[in-house]
């Protein structure tokens, strides 16, 4: 059964500013609600997958952050590679060192989680919505393949790729790109 958005399910990605917009200007009742919220919109993991963390599932090495973040529902993930010089990624870091050893990084609970970007980022978004959003801004990129896409969000199956390629702009953008050619053929 899929889940019910009062607002819809969101299909469409948003644009950098738009997240750092929130990330400033946003409602955060704690400093660990705003790392939390850098953590959805860089990684695009499952809320549950953010919230089990542990201080020891992160190393900083090399200006990268590595987290060992295992995919929920049967499926399989390395270890997730992102810059420390990433906008917010900072925060995260911080909010690792703040955490006791042996301790959960991110301490409330999931509809805590929910209720974060709901006040930060407005009603209509939700945690899982980062994983939309994610895969779409991949998938945005021409070249990234489909062994990449199901390396970073632990997918076993092609098919999921398929939701998230329905939603990417790139390739209607391409399609207009092609009846101009076609036109241009003609004449």
């Amino acid at each position: 059964m899929s889940p019910q958005y009062k607002h819809g399910k969101q299909t469409s990605p948003i644009e950098f500013k738009v997240f750092d917009k929130a990330m400033r200007e946003g409602y955060f009742t704690q400093r660990s609600h705003r790392s939390f919220s850098a953590f959805l919109y860089w990684f695009g993991v499952r809320r549950s997958e953010v919230l089990e963390r542990v201080k020891e599932d992160f190393e900083v090495k090399d200006n990268v952050l590595i987290v060992d973040c295992p995919a929920k529902k049967g499926g399989y993930r390395e270890l997730l590679e992102i810059s420390v010089d990433l906008p917010y990624v900072n925060l995260i870091i911080e909010q690792v060192h703040r955490t006791l050893p042996r301790q959960r990084v991110w301490k409330f609970s999931h509809t805590t989680a929910w209720k974060i970007v709901k006040r930060s980022m407005g009603e209509k978004f939700y945690p899982h919505f980062f994983r939309l959003n994610r895969a779409t801004r991949f998938l945005e990129d021409p070249t990234t393949t489909i062994p990449e896409m199901k390396a970073w969000f632990g997918w076993k199956s092609t098919g999921t790729i398929d939701t998230y390629i329905g939603v990417s702009r790139r390739h209607i953008r391409k399609q207009a790109d092609r009846l101009k050619q076609e036109v241009k053929e003609i004449g």
